[in-house]
């Protein structure tokens, strides 16, 4: 007899036997006792996670002569006339083979027959997600009135290519991925039948490998036991699956830990000259981080860790040498890298590049300058030092020392301010023919910084009058305070993020100055704030920043300000 694949061999029978998603198999196992079938189910998930195996114990148990508390027997005539393929009423169709409309057409006359021999037609339609999109219309009548005694069964790793008028005429399940317990003890039960000894490690390391498919691990298993020896030991798998041995990977991070560039190469050549596809082991270091950073955060997300205790205690030790942006860092830049090494054609000189980049002391971690590294914040600790150097040399010069030329410097500055400031006349309120207003160039007196500009009303009219309607109706709860002669300040109210945003684009933000000139005379710029304590933070910033401008220029310091 030919062999058997053992995921074939070991393919649930019942509704029992199926390894977790019992969120599922309740719901059905209820379906088929109360006798309450729908006419066309949804079944989602990642491969391996028992799409298919429900969808044929499902299609016997509503068939089944003497179903056992919703499970088929399995030893009815039908049962088994499902089972050997001889019933013709139970149809499987690939979709990805069979897409076409002329495909659906045949099912669509199909079901206008009764079933030669069961309660019900069963249609299992897999990877249902590549079916055409004439397919898909000529599949939508058939799902919307199909006759009593049709069921169909959906099976899909990709539910969002379905279209929404499918979906909704369908009652939809969504799959789990298996848990690595859930794997594991499967495994077990599979390789104490097959007479092959495994240890505890290389079983685990299957059901680590499978990432939560239970064909995948019972595949691998089979390719384990297929080697021929009586024991299995973790390195064998290692060599079987072609992934990475664990203290390769565990040898590369360190080197990227400690910064070592030389042995990280030779650990690259050295996977190179075993066979060993960079992609995987890109992967494993990656995941190697991924635990790092978990041993950094502490806490309950240790609880996410899979490792022993001894293995656990040595990155614990290595956590302690990084700082968890660096880690964060480092997992960016590998993910990355994973990526790129799918379609390179040199995946050895981009993976070189990579840890030549991660070794180097001045690797930048986050193109978004969100995060530093320790070189960058060595520097940063510097220009913090010397800043308040400066501030105490300030304060200082304030209290006496050099008084004379700070004060001088300061108030003659002030006073030049203060000159230049240009207020609008409130009695002067007349417009133009054009219904434009007339700027009130003749101040009446000096507005100090801060004051709010009692003709915004005006402005906000005459943005009226330019027709940009949704920018005068988010302006009409808002006030103006005139900062200095360059710049106008419009205050949104508490709780005005959306204003806020609407009013900052550029359109907006010509249009009020557009009007604000229109009304006053002065060309302003227009900045949008959400409160006043935003106005007066900035305030005191610039005051800060005016006097180490002040005290750089008297002292011979070049400061440079960026934005």
């Amino acid at each position: 007899m030919a062999h058997v694949a053992l995921y074939r061999k070991w393919r649930p029978l019942t509704f029992d036997d199926v390894v977790e998603q019992s969120h599922i198999v309740t719901t059905l196992k209820n379906c088929v006792k109360n006798n309450t079938i729908g006419h066309a189910y949804l079944f989602c998930g990642t491969r391996g996670t028992g799409k298919t195996t429900l969808a044929k114990i499902f299609s016997r148990a509503v068939n089944c002569l003497n179903p056992i508390d919703g499970n088929p027997c399995n030893t009815c005539s039908n049962c088994k006339g499902i089972l050997d393929g001889s019933i013709i009423d139970v149809v499987e169709i690939d979709a990805a083979s069979n897409n076409g409309v002329d495909d659906v057409r045949e099912i669509r006359e199909a079901v206008m027959y009764v079933p030669a021999v069961t309660k019900y037609k069963v249609y299992i339609i897999d990877e249902v997600h590549m079916l055409s999109t004439g397919a898909f219309n000529a599949l939508l009548k058939t799902l919307e009135e199909p006759p009593e005694n049709v069921v169909f069964i959906l099976a899909t790793t990709e539910p969002h290519k379905i279209p929404a008028t499918i979906l909704s005429r369908c009652q939809r399940f969504d799959f789990k991925r298996i848990s690595l317990d859930g794997i594991a003890s499967r495994l077990k039960t599979i390789a104490k039948d097959t007479g092959v000894n495994f240890d505890d490690g290389a079983i685990k390391l299957i059901a680590r490998l499978s990432e939560g498919g239970m064909r995948d691990a019972i595949s691998l298993l089979d390719q384990c036991v297929s080697v021929g020896k009586d024991t299995v030991t973790r390195s064998d798998v290692v060599e079987i699956s072609g992934v990475a041995a664990s203290d390769t990977v565990d040898k590369l991070a360190t080197a990227i830990v400690e910064r070592d560039a030389r042995n990280a190469l030779g650990y690259i050549k050295e996977a190179m000259n075993e066979g060993r596809d960079l992609v995987p082991l890109c992967s494993q270091t990656i995941e190697w981080f991924r635990t790092l950073m978990l041993v950094k955060i502490g806490g309950d997300a240790i609880n996410l860790i899979d490792m022993d205790e001894e293995e656990l205690g040595s990155l614990t030790k290595k956590a302690e040498a990084l700082s968890l942006d660096r880690i964060v860092a480092v997992i960016k830049e590998l993910s990355e890298t994973e990526g790129r090494l799918k379609w390179s054609e040199n995946q050895r000189i981009a993976f070189e590049v990579t840890l030549v980049k991660l070794c180097s002391a001045n690797l930048s971690e986050g193109s978004d300058g969100a995060s530093l590294n320790a070189a960058s914040l060595d520097v940063v600790s510097r220009l913090e030092k010397r800043v308040q150097e400066l501030e105490a040399r300030l304060s200082s010069l304030e209290s006496g020392i050099n008084s004379g030329t700070v004060k001088y410097s300061a108030r003659a500055k002030t006073e030049k301010a203060t000159e230049s400031i240009t207020t609008i006349n409130p009695e002067n309120n007349s417009q133009p023919e054009g219904g434009e207003h007339k700027a009130s160039k003749k101040a009446t007196g000096n507005i100090a910084a801060g004051t709010r500009f009692e003709h915004w009303p005006n402005v906000i009219e005459c943005v009226r009058t330019l027709g940009k309607m949704k920018v005068y109706a988010y302006l009409l709860d808002t006030e103006c305070i005139i900062k200095d002669k360059e710049t106008a300040l419009v205050v949104v109210p508490g709780e005005g993020g959306l204003k806020k945003a609407v009013l900052s684009r550029n359109d907006s933000i010509e249009a009020i100055r557009e009007a604000f000139s229109k009304v006053t005379g002065m060309d302003v710029n227009i900045k949008i704030v959400e409160s006043e304590k935003n106005i007066t933070q900035e305030s005191e910033q610039d005051q800060v920043l005016e006097k180490l401008k002040t005290f750089a220029s008297e002292n011979g310091i070049e400061l440079k300000v960026e934005d």
